[in-house]
């Protein structure tokens, strides 16, 4: 049964009385729809309010509705919102497509006939629905001193009786050994001295068994047998009714594969389909779940294995245990030596060994000398140890590779291979946990190997060979790089590159990558980047290293020039690469609407220039925006300039004829245009947007939000449910697709008890949160550094980052660059004429050590990544700043405050509710409790002049605490 599960959450509006208020276009719902007054749900039927909000959550079912009420389930009727029954359940159970439905108060349980309204005039001590077969999909049982079976739909199938109803599993006799068979399910019922078994078709007796209990076997392995008790002993019967085992014995306990273990006066037994193979004298036995035609018996001193097929018996000293492949290494009962033998085959080790070591998984046997052998593992054939030893040591933490050694000689065994070799001289082993490899190292002739897991060579340090296309290779190593090789001649047509390998479908290109730029080639060889080069992403773990998108039938991709900081964009044709715009950028970037791509090229000022296809040329059709976002679903696009947004054509027309304060899309669903969410920017209020631009309801709303979001219980099958939902600061409605009221009632008739946590570290975790993502929101650094208002970031940026490196504030960027230079931080560069991310990790790297960072950038990136310090930029996930030098500043007092200086001097900043930014806000927010409920549970928000209530009064608390909590952060942060 399709169920959506829905509760309450505290909101939201003020001065209101609980009615329906007519609308502008009132609605009759093919369902009745929930409302919420007073932090409680209704439900409307779009015309009237046909519940009072006095629900504190509910389920959605296909046809019913199961409503909570002070921990109380009732039921109403989805179509009229009829109550069905009152909230006065512990419990209510409905039946997919059934029309009763199962209800529970304390130790009771009754059924609710859905057509009639009737309850059940019999209470019952249970009631669950099962899954019985394709002829009868879902049966509900109702238990007690008399118990029914009835269908979905109420139809009695087993008539009421005094007694208990269970629902038993049967196999036919011939499958139990196959796990995969499905057994058949019937009801049996139990009676004071009989049972009945129920066919699962028509219901009829299929036999009465007299003087016989059902034990249960709930949970137990597979059977086609009923186990009972008669006469205080237990037995056996099959499905006609008739004693397979008869009730002789004192236990009787279902094993894997049809086997039945027997207790009875001398000892235990074993019995299967029909057979007794040992008769109840041993002191124990038992079975192999993967191996059925294997069991064993046990007598105080010894094991015996048996083979069903074979016949045979093998008996070892008690302890034995079974290896792989039908084999059992054990004890000989009369010398006590260790061998193996193939159950129900021949001796395969000669029991001739005194001892064996280990874990299954590296098991040795030791002989007279103490000299060790492994015994095969799962995937080798079993035999005798021909390689013997002093000791094993594991590698990597595992079994699957081991190191074996022989007084100096050292050998490499694979769990899955066998001997990679046997002890050898000069032979160092290690694992390498960077590459998770096993390093071999011939210290005679200086070679290494690697090998993997599986006991596999790994060859990616050897020289190798690797086709690309069909008219190039690949040629060389790890260590000593990468060439392309011609085909038809043999000859290296390249460089050594890091790593080479072919861009297919519609790029079709040959990516050559160094350490910071990538070469493009054809598919036949043909050099594409002479003179501009591809920069790499670095530190973008899950995404292409370079980036390429399609227009206008065309290929791009960011391009820079040897030596230079910036790029361009560059259109890949004609065998070369062809700049499209300047050099003036310091990154590239793809967004893609519903059915266009857009070019983002970032300047060092961190706005953006919108390059898109326009009169079928790619063209620059905005500039210096401060952000772009795209919509799924949506091919218009928001942009963002300064504080402003507005609506704009993937081309760079402006849509809109007014800027908003924020502008969010919300789907309509499948295959259906939605509405644009506008903020006006005057009164804060919200209205909807065509998703051209064009107004379809004035800004008078506090909140507009989709239904299914509001309210995830419900879905919107055929129009069933409105669009979405919006408040005012007195008001709940609907709106419909074209931004008609459909419906509206009052929300809030007193205030909500607002409450706040504890402001310390401990309960206040998004404080700590906030502190290592970007202190500058919550801290400032006011000696030595300065804080001008209303300049550049790029400026604040470099007069702080001179500060810090002793230089006067005024210091400006080139003098900066110069120091940094000048004392080994960053690499020198001529053509350097701003700092980028490897320059920042380098800087960082520095403030945390106070040495010069000698490694690679692949090291220096992967000690960033470690860090926490690589952004990944152009992610949907990711909330871009939209501003370079803003990032590094962030990042340069983030790495300020884990040095002592940065410690000195931080202070706590004071908050504001007229400047609280947006990251500010959501650190606060959670310490808000609505009614006792979280602030994240809210299903809509606080009316505006509550939220300013709310967040002043938490704003001074924040104030107060804030020198406290940043103490206690340093103190645990050191």
């Amino acid at each position: 049964m399709n169920r959506k599960i829905f509760t309450a959450c505290t909101a939201f509006l003020l001065g209101a009385s609980v009615a329906w208020l007519p609308t502008a276009q009132a609605a009759s719902f093919s369902e009745v729809q929930p409302y919420i007054t007073d932090y409680q749900i209704g439900f409307t039927d779009g015309t009237k309010l046909v519940t009072s909000p006095v629900y504190d959550g509910y389920s959605r079912y296909s046809s019913y509705t199961t409503v909570t009420k002070a921990g109380k389930y009732g039921l109403l009727d989805n179509k009229t919102g009829k109550e069905m029954t009152p909230a006065i359940w512990d419990s209510i159970e409905l039946i997919p497509s059934g029309k009763i439905a199962i209800v529970q108060k304390g130790g009771w349980f009754q059924y609710l006939d859905l057509t009639t309204g009737k309850l059940s005039a019999t209470k019952y001590a249970g009631g669950h629905a099962y899954y019985l077969s394709d002829e009868h999909d879902t049966v509900v049982a109702m238990i007690g001193q008399t118990s029914t079976l009835l269908d979905s739909s109420g139809k009695v199938l087993i008539p009421p009786f005094a007694g208990k109803l269970s629902m038993v599993q049967l196999m036919d006799p011939t499958m139990e050994s196959d796990q995969s068979a499905e057994p058949v399910r019937y009801f049996l019922g139990s009676t004071t001295n009989q049972i009945t078994l129920y066919d699962p078709v028509t219901f009829a007796p299929t036999f009465t068994l007299k003087n016989a209990s059902l034990i249960p076997n709930e949970g137990g392995p597979k059977t086609a047998y009923l186990k009972v008790q008669s006469g205080g002993k237990e037995g056996l019967v099959d499905v006609e009714g008739k004693y397979a085992l008869e009730p002789n014995y004192k236990a009787l306990y279902f094993l894997n594969n049809g086997f039945v273990r027997i207790e009875g006066p001398d000892g235990v037994g074993l019995w299967k389909g029909g057979k007794m193979l040992v008769e109840p004298q041993y002191a124990d036995v038992g079975t192999e779940f993967n191996q059925p035609d294997v069991y064993t018996t046990m007598t105080k001193d010894s094991i015996t294995y048996h083979s069903l097929s074979k016949g045979t018996a093998q008996t070892f000293k008690k302890g034995a245990e079974i290896l792989a492949n039908h084999h059992v290494l054990g004890q000989d009962p009369k010398t006590g030596l260790y061998g193996i033998a193939e159950i129900g085959g021949k001796t395969i080790v000669p029991y001739t060994y005194p001892r064996v070591e280990g874990p299954p998984a590296a098991r040795l046997l030791i002989r007279a000398d103490g000299k060790k052998g492994l015994i095969p593992g799962w995937e080798q054939p079993m035999a005798e140890p021909t390689v013997w030893f002093d000791s094993v040591t594991t590698i990597g933490g595992t079994y699957s590779m081991l190191s074996i050694q022989d007084g100096k000689r050292i050998g490499l065994y694979s769990e899955s291979k066998g001997w990679i070799f046997e002890p050898q001289e000069s032979t160092v082993i290690h694992y390498d946990q960077k590459s998770n490899r096993v390093i071999v190292e011939n210290t005679a002739d200086g070679t290494t190997a690697a090998y993997g897991f599986d006991g596999r060579i790994i060859n990616d340090t050897e020289p190798r060979k690797e086709a690309l296309t069909d008219y190039v290779t690949t040629a060389g190593s790890t260590e000593k790089g990468f060439v392309l090789v011609d085909i038809k001649t043999q000859q290296p047509i390249s460089k050594a590159y890091r790593s080479l390998y072919f861009e297919g479908g519609e790029m079709k290109l040959i990516v050559a990558m160094d350490e910071k730029v990538a070469d493009l080639y054809t598919p036949q060889g043909e050099l594409l980047t002479k003179d501009i080069q591809i920069p790499l992403q670095q530190g973008q773990m899950d995404q292409s290293p370079v980036v390429f998108t399609k227009m206008d039938n065309n290929l791009y991709s960011a391009g820079a020039k040897a030596g230079s900081a910036y790029v361009a964009l560059v259109r890949i044709a004609d065998g070369q690469l062809q700049p499209v715009s300047d050099f003036d950028y310091v990154g590239v970037s793809a967004r893609f609407t519903a059915e266009n791509s857009l070019m983002l090229l970032q300047r060092p000022d961190g706005t953006y220039d919108v390059w898109t296809n326009k009169n079928g040329q790619i063209a620059r059709t905005l500039d210096k925006v401060s952000a772009i976002e795209t919509s799924t679903g949506l091919d218009n696009v928001f942009v963002q300039r300064g504080t402003d947004w507005d609506v704009y054509s993937p081309e760079g027309q402006r849509l809109t004829s007014k800027s908003y304060h924020a502008l969010k899309y919300l789907t309509a669903g499948e295959d259906k245009l939605g509405a644009i969410v506008y903020q006006d920017q005057q009164t804060g209020l919200y209205g909807l947007l065509k998703v051209d631009g064009t107004i379809l309801t004035e800004a008078k709303f506090e909140s507009i939000a989709l239904m299914k979001d509001v309210f995830p219980g419900l879905w919107n099958e055929a129009g069933v449910a409105p669009t979405y939902v919006y408040t005012t600061n007195k008001q709940f409605g609907y709106l419909d697709r074209e931004g008609q009221e459909l419906f509206q009632t009052a929300f809030l008739t007193k205030k909500p008890a607002i409450t706040y946590r504890p402001m310390s570290l401990q309960s206040f975790p998004s404080y700590a949160s906030q502190m290592r993502q970007n202190p500058l929101e919550l801290l400032s650094f006011d000696k030595p550094y300065s804080w001008p208002a209303d300049v550049p970031s790029e400026q604040k940026f470099f007069g702080n980052l001179a500060l810090y490196l002793g230089l006067p504030k005024e210091a400006g960027k080139q003098e900066v660059l110069t120091e940094l230079v000048g004392k080994g931080i960053i690499p020198a560069n001529p053509d350097r004429v701003a700092l980028n991310d490897e320059d920042m990790f380098a800087l960082s790297y520095f403030m945390e050590t106070g040495q010069v960072s000698k490694m690679t950038a692949a090291q220096l990136w992967e000690w960033a990544g470690k860090r926490g310090l690589v952004v990944e930029r152009g992610k949907m996930s990711y909330y871009q700043t939209m501003d370079l030098y803003r990032e590094y500043h962030e990042m340069f007092f983030r790495e300020l405050l884990r040095t002592t200086a940065g410690k000195q001097a931080a202070k706590a900043k004071s908050l504001s509710a007229a400047t609280l930014t947006a990251a500010q806000q959501q650190m606060l927010t959670p310490m808000i409790l609505v009614n006792g409920k979280a602030w994240e549970e809210l299903a809509l928000p606080l009316p505006q002049a509550e939220r300013a209530n709310v967040s002043s009064t938490l704003i001074d608390q924040y104030n107060k605490q804030a020198a406290q909590l940043l103490a206690a952060y340093l103190k645990q942060n050191p």
